[in-house]
């Protein structure tokens, strides 16, 4: 089994080329053109999927989650890590840490 990804504060968080997205409602969907993959995301993750079209890192992120929704920071960097670990998996990030 692997480990999972490590995401530490300062790790940058951007979209992979390549990717179709579309709004619809306030909702995105992505089209992975590499894996074939269809993504549906949520108000929260369609917000994540707008802010990580610019380098950003996973503090700034959860800062900005925060800020902008009513989420307690335990909660928000817990999920937030998930969830860029998913899209991570699904190849339509890329990390780095450094």
């Amino acid at each position: 089994m692997a480990s999972p990804l490590h995401l530490p504060s300062h790790a940058t968080v951007v979209r992979k080329p390549g990717q179709l997205s579309a709004d619809l409602d306030g909702e995105v969907v992505v089209l992975s053109i590499a894996g074939g993959q269809y993504y549906d995301m949520n108000e929260v993750g369609s917000r994540i999927w707008a802010l990580v079209e610019q380098p950003i890192s996973v503090a700034a992120l959860i800062d900005l989650l925060v800020g902008e929704f009513e989420v307690e920071r335990e909660i928000c960097e817990r999920e937030v890590r998930a969830f860029l670990r998913e899209l991570h998996a699904g190849g339509l990030v890329q990390i780095s840490d450094g």
